[in-house]
């Protein structure tokens, strides 16, 4: 594993400074409180990683693993020319979809992490992603229309598609450590300067709140969990209706999933990464393990206009999602899972041969 012995938990996994506390105290607060994976130890296990030291003192791995987290993801589309500008010079391009007859349209996704265990301890995680291709201008993804649609632009989870990445553009986090962590290891582009986020999940309804002081407000809103029996059932039925048998088999068959990632050139750059990653999300197979439902007409979502700059890469996704029109249309829940991102050998800004 490249791992030394002592840094390894018969029960809990890697024990790194990271994650389990900065023994001079400065970062304890984001500690995260090890248990055992939700994945079991033995899929954690099963990936190479390495030790590495942040710029702020503490001991680290160089690979970003989530023992224990939430997420839910807010999938929508916008307007496709914002979109495209936004990513020209990044060696992607967003992949469409046309809805109910009209567009074609990009495709984005707000994702809502609860991160309780990680290598860089536990925090809020709020995450802006767009379907990209790394090829092919201008490729038409799926095709969706009336009650169906909610489920339809879940194709990149069912087999092979015009999707072959997620270029991350923007992720908000409160923890210094994770900041730290996640520019200086893998390229992602998290905002230096740490948000006051509150993501609050209820048996009906999840909150989320994110911005910095002063009423500076990247974004907010809540969800209505809309999911249950007859949710699952519905979710069957449409899941029949929109995707292909065999990817839908194995999905559901499979308790987990690979989803390629883009980092920006300009964090990659900054810190001396590439910008191709591979991430595995284990979700297990339980039927209640992934629920999607659509987005419905007590939801809501308000996108603020705080701008607070990077000095690096242009960092304001929420003002990209309004400016390009941002219309929400499902809501993917995953309430105990573990991921795991590869990070390959590669110099700065190389693409990766062979992920996705």
């Amino acid at each position: 594993m490249g791992m030394e012995s002592d840094r390894q938990h018969p029960e809990f996994g890697r024990l790194t400074e990271t994650r389990a506390g900065d023994p001079l105290g400065t970062y304890a607060v984001w500690a995260s409180k090890p248990a055992p994976p939700v994945s079991g130890l033995a899929w954690m296990q099963s990936f190479p990683t390495r030790r590495e030291k942040l710029s702020i003192g503490l001991e680290t791995d160089l690979n970003w693993y989530a023992f224990d987290f939430t997420a839910c993801m807010i999938k929508g589309i916008c307007d496709l020319a914002p979109v495209r500008e936004a990513l020209r010079g990044e060696g992607v391009f967003p992949v469409s979809a046309r809805v109910d007859n009209s567009g074609p349209y990009a495709m984005a996704s707000i994702w809502l992490n609860t991160i309780r265990d990680s290598v860089c301890g536990r925090y809020h995680e709020v995450v802006v992603s767009f379907d990209a291709s790394r090829s092919v201008e201008d490729a038409l993804a799926c095709h969706a229309s009336g009650r169906w649609a909610s489920w339809a632009i879940l194709y990149n989870h069912f087999g092979p598609s015009a999707c072959d990445c997620q270029f991350l553009h923007s992720l908000w986090i409160d923890s210094p450590v994770s900041i730290a962590w996640g520019r200086e290891m893998q390229a992602f582009p998290k905002h230096p300067l740490p948000t006051q986020t509150s993501i609050l999940d209820g048996a009906s309804e999840l909150s989320f709140d994110i911005g910095w002081p002063g009423g500076r407000t990247v974004l907010r809103g809540r969800i209505g969990k809309n999911f249950g029996l007859g949710g699952l059932l519905r979710e069957s039925l449409a899941l029949l209706m929109t995707q292909r048998w065999a990817g839908m088999g194995s999905f559901l068959l499979g308790d987990s999933m690979a989803v390629p990632l883009r980092m920006p050139a300009k964090t990659a750059e900054q810190n001396g990464r590439g910008c191709d990653y591979l991430a595995n999300l284990w979700k297990g197979i339980h039927p209640m393990a992934v629920q999607v439902w659509p987005w419905g007409p007590q939801d809501e979502l308000f996108l603020g206009d705080a701008r607070e700059e990077t000095g690096c890469e242009a960092h304001q996704a929420h003002l990209l999602l309004k400016q390009a029109n941002f219309r929400p249309l499902t809501i993917i829940y995953a309430p105990r899972s573990a991921a795991f991102v590869e990070t390959p050998d590669q110099p700065a800004g190389h693409p990766v041969k062979g992920l996705g």
